[in-house]
């Protein structure tokens, strides 16, 4: 199984730039359409179209979940998330890592860790406020919401 560099991963998900908010959404834009994604949607997206495994060689986008709500659900993004990922430190996160948020009570949004192209660290995540997928900077408000972070196996 190939590795997936850092690089491949945000060019990835940088295609998905633009495309429309739809909360349980995993469509990205194309000429076609607008295509529709939430956050979670965007990251099961790119790792779908990189075909990203597990630690065990099982395609990581098969652990996809729907039938979530738009408001925290005590812990269950978390626990979802910790099934497939390593949680790393957050003084240690690198570009590509998931960054989870806390926006309510528990954490309920996440994005990708990116270098923000014009300098510093950069979130490529949709947006529910923009109605699409943006990259923006990593703002000290983002960094104070920020709960986990998450690095995907073999990057």
């Amino acid at each position: 199984m190939a590795d997936i560099t850092q690089d491949e991963l945000i060019t990835q998900a940088r295609t998905w730039l633009g495309t429309k908010y739809h909360h349980q959404g995993r469509l990205k834009k194309s000429s076609r359409g607008d295509g529709g994604a939430d956050c979670l949607g965007l990251v099961v997206g790119v790792i779908h179209e990189l075909n990203m495994k597990d630690e065990n060689g099982k395609p990581l986008a098969e652990a996809d979940e729907f039938n979530y709500s738009m408001y925290p659900e005590q812990g269950r993004l978390v626990r979802s998330i910790s099934k497939h990922l390593k949680e790393v430190p957050i003084d240690n996160m690198q570009v590509a890592d998931l960054l989870l948020f806390r926006t309510f009570k528990d954490p309920q949004h996440v994005g990708l860790l990116t270098e923000y192209p014009s300098g510093g660290a950069g979130l490529i995540h949709c947006n529910s406020s923009a109605g699409r997928v943006v990259e923006q900077p990593l703002t000290d408000t983002w960094i104070r919401m920020l709960t986990h972070v998450y690095r995907f196996p073999n990057l």
